[in-house]
């Protein structure tokens, strides 16, 4: 017999973060934001939510997002925000 359980510890969070996206990265600036956010440890899935400022430099685009983020485990948002802020090229604007 299958065990199975409902006990699903996922949550989501929402944040306004700013990404650097580099210029003549593959994609759109949605799916290279994304795609960068998605790296950090314990992140599940990342959506846009809205673009809220672009930001055009020589070498890299920077764009200031609303984001639903999604984890694996239960956290606060201030240990998401942490995560986020980790990566390189990504400020937590919120």
């Amino acid at each position: 017999m299958a065990i199975t359980s409902d006990n699903d510890t996922r949550q989501t969070t929402t944040l306004v973060v700013t990404v650097r996206v580099p210029n003549g990265a593959d994609g759109d600036l949605t799916t290279n934001a994304e795609r960068r956010l998605s790296r950090a440890d314990g992140i599940l899935a990342v959506t846009v939510e809205a673009l809220q400022e672009l930001q055009p430099g020589l070498s890299a685009t920077e764009a200031t997002v609303r984001v639903t983020v999604e984890t694996g485990e239960a956290r606060t948002t201030q240990s998401v925000e942490d995560t986020l802020a980790g990566q390189t090229g990504v400020e937590v604007t919120d």
